[in-house]
Order: structure tokens, then sequence, then C-alpha cells
């Protein structure tokens, strides 16, 4: 505000004082002016400061305003030794799987132009070193996201199925790695033992091992030659309970294989897998109480209670054949579920009990096998951890310390994105969940943060995405790991 306007500001709140006083006009002192100004700075700093308390920029746009939430830390108090790094996991929602009968209440908030700047301001605030990302439009990679994600120095490799529109990327900082190797998955096309897929998905995942820089391994001291990351988006329908399983056991089996290949050609064939550590993260389209993240969470698996009851009852439903070119008319992707359920097909995808059939069961014995077969597992970094920075949402529904959502839509809410850490299992009983320092002390890393995640009594009603909320149906999730040799 300049002088003038703050002096005549200052004449008009004197007026009052000074009426009855015929044609004496007291002048403004300059005392007054500068208290005058130092009253609106500090109602509009106050202002900004209760815009940034509810997680709002108040040097943004409204309609380009996101929630912006909090990295709650761990080890507070503890200076770093090693390498710091934040892991992200993002499904951004494919603009070619928008359909407005699925999103009511978004309004314009699904319009590309707009969304596509606040997932951009997501990116600019949180500042991750790796993303992998899922739902990233093919069209939208080429013309937008590779150059934006250029500009702040990330490098980016994505793939997807070329039946799709849309797939998956990862994404990291130049100035700490470099790509070596990558690994591209069709997971209807992967092996998983004697069981097949049993329909067409047209999933796709990719796995890269990702070298620290000579700058960081000098100036931190890493032994460690860096980073094998995967990325992917399982498959999405109600009833695909037992073919995202089979899923779950290719993702184990590929970093496996990588993780062998990246011996031989990067370490000399050493047969000493812990130069790198290894991370898959993405939209698993499954919960912590259900088969998938079961299978590859709490070895050796034994499917009991829901988890039994819900991959028995997928083992009976049949797809349509359009999934396997038998017909002519396409199946529209997961923007909506247009299989009918039909006479012969279970009524829904989670029913309180379940009859299995003898081949059902024998089916749901042969993946149990399959998976304690593998020695392989994962170790969710928010199940590890987020019950010391979070406890008012850690198992608030499940018995795996994980937070409640991930996923908010208009049909559904739930979690379904995880940041995994992948490493060798010995066969010893980890049914249990890892304990924190456990955890860090065998792999030689430690949880430093992890981005908070909302319960649910804190969303609104309507869903995801919204303006001046969020701009996708899920949200980001985040890991700040420190690399300790």
């Amino acid at each position: 505000m300049s002088d003038n306007k703050v002096a005549n500001a200052s004449a008009n709140d004197t007026k009052s004082a000074n009426k009855g006083k015929k044609g004496k006009k007291v002048p403004v002192s300059p005392e007054h002016i500068a208290k005058v100004r130092a009253e609106r700075e500090a109602a509009r700093a106050a202002k900004r400061e209760a815009m940034l308390a509810q997680g709002f920029d108040p040097d943004c746009p409204p309609e380009l305003q996101f929630i912006r939430r909090p990295i709650l830390p761990l080890h507070e108090g503890e200076n770093p030794m090693g390498f710091k790094f934040k892991l992200m996991t993002y499904n951004c929602l494919a603009q070619t799987l928008i359909r407005r009968k699925l999103f009511p209440t978004s309004g314009d908030a699904l319009k590309w132009y707009r969304r596509s700047k606040v997932l951009l301001n997501e990116f600019k605030y949180y500042n991750a070193d790796v993303i992998c990302l899922q739902e990233i439009d093919f069209i939208q990679f080429q013309n937008f996201w590779k150059d934006e994600l250029t500009k702040l120095g990330y490098d980016s490799q994505f793939h997807r199925q070329a039946s799709k529109n849309h797939g998956v990327a990862i994404v990291w900082k130049k100035d700490y790695f470099f790509m070596t190797d990558k690994m591209m998955i069709d997971f209807d096309k992967e092996s998983s033992g004697d069981i097949p897929p049993r329909t067409t998905t047209n999933n796709a995942g990719l796995i890269l091992s990702l070298k620290l820089s000579d700058k960081i391994k000098q100036k931190y001291n890493l032994k460690k030659s860096g980073i094998i990351v995967g990325t992917t988006h399982l498959f999405w329908h109600p009833f695909g309970t037992f073919e995202r399983t089979r899923q779950c056991y290719v993702v184990l089996n590929k970093v496996k294989e990588f993780s062998r290949r990246v011996n031989v050609l990067q370490n000399g064939n050493d047969g000493d897998y812990s130069h790198w550590y290894s991370f898959f993260c993405g939209d698993f389209n499954s919960q912590p109480f259900d088969s998938p993240y079961l299978s590859m969470t709490r070895k050796p698996i034994e499917y009991n209670k829901r988890a039994k009851t819900v991959i028995e009852c997928s083992t009976s439903y049949t797809f349509s054949k359009t999934r396997d070119g038998e017909e002519d008319d396409a199946e529209e992707e997961e923007g909506g579920n247009i299989e009918k359920f039909g006479a012969d097909q279970p009524a829904h995808p989670v029913p309180q009990s379940y009859e299995a059939k003898d081949h059902e069961r024998e089916l749901v014995k042969q993946m149990q096998s399959l998976h304690n077969s593998l020695d392989m597992r994962a170790i969710s970094l928010y199940s590890v951890a987020y019950g010391r920075v979070h406890p008012e949402n850690a198992g608030l529904d499940n018995e795996r310390n994980e937070p409640e959502i991930s996923n908010w839509a208009h049909t559904w809410r739930g979690l379904l994105d995880y940041l995994f850490f992948i490493r060798h299992w010995d066969y010893a009983n980890c049914v249990e969940i890892d304990s924190l320092e456990s955890f860090e002390k065998e792999n030689g890393l430690r949880i430093r943060g992890l981005l908070r995640l909302p319960p649910s009594k804190e969303m609104t009603e309507h869903g995801q995405p919204h303006t001046g909320e969020y701009p996708s149906d899920h949200l980001c999730m985040l890991c700040e790991l420190e690399l300790v040799n």
C-alpha cells in the first residue's frame, strides 16, 4: 500500500475525532501512518500463517491449491550419517480413465489444464528424489511430464502395454542417481509356476537399477552401488483377487531375476546381492487384510478368515471373453466395469462366507504353495514405522499397522498403495511385522520420516479429486530414507 493511501485511510479513521472542530484540520503524523501500516501487515501475516497452518499456499491461486501434508519425522535428534533421499509413490489418475459419472462431485478439478498444474505443484512441494508413478497418460507423458520433470532436475522412464493409453513411470533426481539397467514386466506373459493368468489384464510393471552418482558415494563414503526400484499398477477388477495374488508373485520373482542380472552385469557376478537396496512401490489394488498384500509380506503365507473367503470366491468368477480377444467388442478399462455378474456368477466380491468347490480350494492351495516356494519377501515401510509417527491412524482397520486410506473416490475408499522394501527370505517365520529396530539394523538403512496420511474421519464426504484439496483420487505416499551401508 502506498504512503498516500495509508495517509488517506488514517485520515478517514480520525474523522470522527475531528468532528465538531470547525475548519480545523489535524495533520496525520508519520507515527500514526507507520502504526496503521504495521497493523495491516500484521493482519496479512496472520492470515498467511493461518492458511499455511491449514495446508494451503497463500501465494497460489485457489483453483491450484492442494492440501499440504507434513513429513512426520523419525530419529529426531540423531544426526544423519548417511545419504538421505525421499521415495514417493503416486497414482495420478489417468485422464483417459475419467468418466464424469464416476466423479460426479469433482467439477473443474477433473480438467487436465488445471489438474496438471496442481500435480506439478505437489511434485515441487514434496521434492521427492525418486518417484514411482501410476496411471500416467502416454500422451501427457510425451507432451507434458517429460519436459516439466526435466526442468525440475529429473530423468524418467515410462512403460505401458500397447493396448493401454496409460502406463507407469519412474522418475529420479539426476544429481543423485543414473540409470544402468531396466526391465519391463508384462504380467499376462510372466510365468507363475503351474498357475496360468485367469484373464488378460494388460498390466505392466517397470524395474530400474539406479546407481548412486560418484559425488554422492564419495560425500557419504557409501560402499553400496545404488537402488533397485520398481513400480506397477495391478489388476483393478473387484473379482480379481486371485489374479492380483498371482501378479504379486510375479513382482517378487521379477525383482529376484533383475537382482541376479544386475549382479552379473554390474557387480562381477560375486553372488552378493546386498550391493543394492531394492524397493517396489505402486498401486496394488489390494488392502492389508487381503491375499495379494499378505502373500508378499506375511511369510510363510496361510490364507484364512476374510483373505481365504475372498480369494476362493474370486476363483469362481468367469471373466468376459472380450479380455482375451475372443469377441469383437472391446471392454472398457477400469473407468467402468461393464462385465455383468450373470446368474452363475458370485453376487459380491467380498461375501460374508463362501463355500468353495473342490477345484477352487485346490487352486487357492496352489497359490499359497507358489508364494511359499519363493525365497523373496516384501516389507511395507509404512507398516514398519507409521505407528511410531501417527499412532492414531496406524492399524485402524487392519492388523499390519498400515494407515487407513490412500484412495478416496466417490464410490470406494481404502488403502491400495504401498512402498515396499524387497529382500531375500530365508524361509524363517516372518509372519509378524518386522520391528523398526530390526528392520533398520538388518537392512542398512533408517526410516527418517513418513508423509502423513489423513484417516477417513478427516476426509470430506465427497470424493477426490476436488478443487483446493487433492488432484487425484489417490493420495501420494512418501518415505524419507537414510542409506547407512
